[in-house]
């Protein structure tokens, strides 16, 4: 059966069964209700292998639980928040960019996390003493070409220019080929992002070749191709992406889940209700 395309290193290496690849590995673990894979991908027969550049690639799964328990984007934000602690430098700004289409409610998901996240560059610049415990972050949701004329990755690297960041943090709605991963899968990597890949839709790439910078990525996937569910190959046609009939509450809480766990990352021990009070 025609598999389909899918952005979810997770899903390219089930494809492989048990076949070994030199330089691609797996690793996995159960955190209370969430189940992880660490998948390292490390040379050109495992990036052959996996249809993946170098890099880690962590996937959280929830499955179905996401849609029915209320307290899990609280659990996610803390699994995504240790792992993505470990990715980061130690100092210096942090730019958060939110990339999609924030009027397109399956792409929404990149400027909808970024504003659930806490900024603070403007606050460093002019009291830092005040946030003793905060680092500099600033955060961009830059839209796409059709909404501003201008490739994405020239208007980050512009940001960057400017603001000169020690890392990259990316959201952007991915692509699965599993129903049962639309909204209930969480991916980070370090390989960075295509912005629009997700739905064959490829711009300039967002990684440490094109910004000088690690650039860590983290996303969920929000759309389906139709042909990965019902096997059906439309040959050079454009693809029909089809999306869950809760695709807005799923990305609301997607968005909240990746907001705090950056928030908690950057700033160190700082609880959701210190959040929603700096949100509010």
């Amino acid at each position: 059966m025609f598999s389909g395309r899918t952005d979810m290193a997770i899903e390219r290496h089930s494809r492989l069964k048990d076949t070994l690849a030199e330089g691609l590995d797996i690793h996995r673990e159960s955190e209370g209700d969430l189940d992880i894979s660490v998948i390292t991908v490390k040379g050109p027969v495992a990036r052959q292998a996996c249809g993946k550049p170098d890099g880690t690639y962590i996937t959280i799964d929830l499955e179905k639980r996401w849609q029915s328990d209320a307290g899990m984007p609280s659990e996610v934000a803390s699994a995504l928040s240790r792992r993505l602690s470990a990715l980061l430098p130690k100092e210096g700004l942090i730019l958060i960019v939110g990339l999609g289409n924030r009027t397109v409610t399956p792409d929404s998901l990149g400027p909808l996390a970024v504003e659930k996240t806490i900024v603070t560059r403007h606050l460093m610049e002019y009291a830092s003493e005040l946030f003793p415990k905060m680092r500099p972050v600033a955060a961009v949701a830059p839209g796409v070409m059709g909404q501003t004329g201008i490739e994405t990755m020239e208007l980050v690297c512009g940001v960057c220019q400017k603001t000169k960041p020690s890392a990259v943090i990316a959201i952007d709605a991915l692509a699965a080929s599993s129903l049962n991963r639309l909204g209930s899968s969480f991916q980070l990597s370090t390989s960075g992002i295509i912005p629009g890949e997700g739905a064959r839709n490829k711009r300039l790439a967002l990684d440490r070749n094109t910004l000088k910078i690690p650039v860590i990525a983290i996303g969920v996937p929000t759309v389906a191709e139709l042909s990965a569910l019902t096997g059906e190959k439309r040959g050079s046609a454009e693809p029909f992406m089809v999306a869950p009939a809760d695709i807005d509450v799923l990305v609301k809480k997607s968005a909240l889940a990746i907001g705090y766990g950056i928030n908690m990352a950057i700033h160190g021990e700082m609880s959701i209700s210190d959040m929603e009070q700096l949100l509010s």
